[in-house]
């Protein structure tokens, strides 16, 4: 599959997997047919490869991460700003500078 073929299969998904969170309770996400962690992860934060830790705040209910049910309530991890990136001094999670 060429790369745009492929950016457009994956905004195909993000829109469908996007109009379902939509109408999630906050902060928990109701898997629907055919919904996996990397779908679920390039919508909530913005990069499919984050899905492990989608994985990791479910653990409890996730035996196989590639075996998600329809109906399986997940808990949405805060995934703010990426782990692997540093902030500069000073500025917050939010990217807002202290105080003011």
């Amino acid at each position: 599959m060429s790369g745009s073929r492929t950016l457009a299969a994956v905004a195909v998904v993000a829109s469908v997997v996007l109009a379902r969170v939509g109408s999630s309770q906050e902060g928990v996400h109701v898997v629907e047919p055919g919904e996996t962690l990397w779908q679920i992860a390039a919508v909530l934060a913005g990069d499919a490869y984050r899905w492990p830790e989608l994985y990791r705040a479910n653990r409890d209910q996730i035996k196989d991460p590639s075996l998600l049910y329809p109906g399986q309530r997940l808990a949405i991890p805060d995934f703010g700003v990426p782990a692997d990136v540093s902030r500069p001094e000073g500025v917050s999670a939010s990217g807002e500078p202290p105080g003011d």
